[in-house]
C-alpha cells in the first residue's frame, strides 16, 4: 500500500483511557495499540452480525451452566423503530425514554406491574397515548434482560453510595 492511500488517525486520550487501550493491546497479544483497536473492531463486527441475523450469546461456566452475554450498545434496539420512545444519552443506560420526558420505559411497566394496572389506567396516569403504553409494554416485553441488567446496575450503584435498600409489602 501507499503512503498516498494511508490516513493518519489522531485522537486525544485520557490517562485511564490509555490504560484501557494498553490492557486491551496485552489482552489481545496485540504489538501495538492501532493492531489492538484493529482486532477488537473485528471482533465486534462479528458480534454485530452474529446479533443482527438474531443469534444470541452465551456463556458458560465450569459446571456448564449458560448465562446469556447482553451487549445493549449492539443489541437494545435491533433496528426497530419506536414512535413514542427514544435513546438518550447515559453514562451506562441503554434503554429508551418516553420522548418528551425524563422517564424510561422500565419506569411505567415496573409501574404498571406493581399496581396492576390495566393499560387504559396506565395512559391516564401517566398521561400518555394509549399507544405510547402498548409500545412501552412491547418494549419492555421485548428487552426485559437489558431492563433486568440495568436495574441490577442502579441497585448497585445506590449500595455503594450506602443507600439501603429494602423491600415494601403491598400488604
Amino acid at each position: 500500500m501507499t503512503t498516498a492511500n494511508l490516513k493518519r488517525q489522531n485522537f486525544n486520550v485520557t490517562p485511564e483511557e490509555e490504560a484501557e487501550l494498553n490492557r486491551l493491546r496485552e489482552t489481545l497479544a496485540a504489538p501495538n495499540i492501532k493492531e489492538a483497536l484493529l482486532r477488537a473492531t473485528r471482533v465486534l463486527l462479528t458480534l454485530t452480525q452474529e446479533i443482527q441475523e438474531g443469534r444470541r450469546l452465551y456463556s458458560a461456566d465450569r459446571n456448564g451452566k449458560e448465562t446469556r452475554l447482553l451487549l445493549p450498545d449492539i443489541e437494545y434496539t435491533q433496528g426497530q423503530v419506536w414512535t413514542y420512545l427514544t435513546s438518550r444519552p447515559h453514562s451506562w443506560k441503554r434503554q429508551l425514554y418516553v420522548k418528551g420526558r425524563r422517564l424510561t420505559a422500565a419506569n411505567v411497566w415496573y409501574d404498571m406491574l406493581a399496581n396492576r394496572m390495566t393499560l387504559q389506567e396506565a395512559a391516564e396516569n401517566w398521561e400518555l397515548p394509549l399507544e405510547a403504553i402498548e409500545e412501552i409494554v412491547r418494549y419492555c416485553e421485548t428487552h426485559r434482560d437489558l431492563i433486568a441488567m440495568e436495574a441490577d446496575e442502579e441497585k448497585y450503584f445506590l449500595q455503594e453510595k450506602g443507600v439501603r435498600l429494602t423491600l415494601r409489602s403491598n400488604a
